[in-house]
């Protein structure tokens, strides 16, 4: 329905990262050992693939995580994986064959 332009895709944190081709990188900061009551342990790495670069959200922002996020970026930097970051506040937008990162003022 996406690729059909029917119907809009928002998420929030962990709704932003799964549209990535691979999660691989965010096992730094959100350690994929601590399951929650009611899920099974096994992981798949895999994103839905609805954009082609990683995103790492709570980039250099007043979030617990932010810090673990700059180690992140580093491991995507070093493992040469397209990736965009996105501090609290912005969004992606991406309208057909166009892509933009707002800022939303509170």
């Amino acid at each position: 329905m996406l690729t059909k332009d029917e119907i809009v895709y928002g998420g929030y944190s962990a709704g932003v990262v799964i549209l990535s081709p691979s999660m691989k990188g965010l096992e730094i900061v959100d350690d994929p050992n601590i399951v929650p009551e009611g899920y099974t342990p096994e992981f798949n790495w895999n994103g839905l693939g609805l954009v082609n670069y990683s995103i790492a959200v709570h980039y250099r922002s007043d979030h617990p995580e932010s810090a673990l996020v700059e180690k992140e970026v580093e491991y995507l930097e070093k493992n040469n994986i397209s990736y965009k970051t996105l501090r609290d506040g912005e969004v992606i937008v991406i309208n057909g064959e166009k892509e933009n990162i707002l800022r939303l003022d509170h």
